[in-house]
């Protein structure tokens, strides 16, 4: 399979649709957050909850877990700010364990040359549907998989990225 640009997998997502994720009804019913965050706060308890339970799996079959340390980097001024509100980002890391089993992994990237791929196997992104004030929002989640398989992959980030889903 032909892998896409490494920098593209945000504007890939603005071409999802929502029967990417499922039937409209399914998507409805997958993308209802389970908990509320509104602030740093709330989401880094929710967080430092969902962490113990992990490794997570996709939907389209990707396994990955949630460092504890990373928690502080998923709820950070930089994380936060490359979603396009603060307000649909703590949401979608308070329910980062539901939307990540609802992720689907429709392309794969080359790995960028700009950062640090010492030890990288891959750079997976998965993108998953979210209800935000009564529309679908896409979540992208980037998971980091390792060449030493013992290490296994690691969710990273996530990012809620403006674009709407009907």
């Amino acid at each position: 399979m032909k892998k896409e640009p490494w920098d593209s997998s945000t504007e890939k997502a603005k071409n999802l649709k929502i029967t990417d994720f499922g039937t409209p009804e399914e998507v409805w019913e997958m993308a209802k957050p389970i908990r509320s965050a509104s602030n740093r706060k709330e989401a880094t308890e929710i967080l430092k909850e969902i962490t113990k339970h992990s490794p997570y799996t996709s939907k389209s079959g990707l396994t990955a877990r949630i460092p504890g340390k990373i928690i502080g980097k998923m709820v950070s001024s930089e994380a936060v700010n490359a979603s396009f509100l603060p307000e649909v980002h703590y949401l979608a890391a308070a329910n980062i364990d539901k939307l990540f089993s609802n992720a689907i992994e429709p392309w794969f990237f080359e790995l960028n040359p700009n950062k640090n791929n010492d030890g990288l196997k891959a750079r997976h992104y998965l993108f998953a549907p979210m209800n935000f004030h009564e529309r679908i929002v896409v979540v992208k989640f980037t998971v980091k998989e390792y060449i030493n398989p013992e290490l296994g992959k690691k969710m990273y980030s996530i990012e809620a990225i403006d674009t709407v889903k009907k």
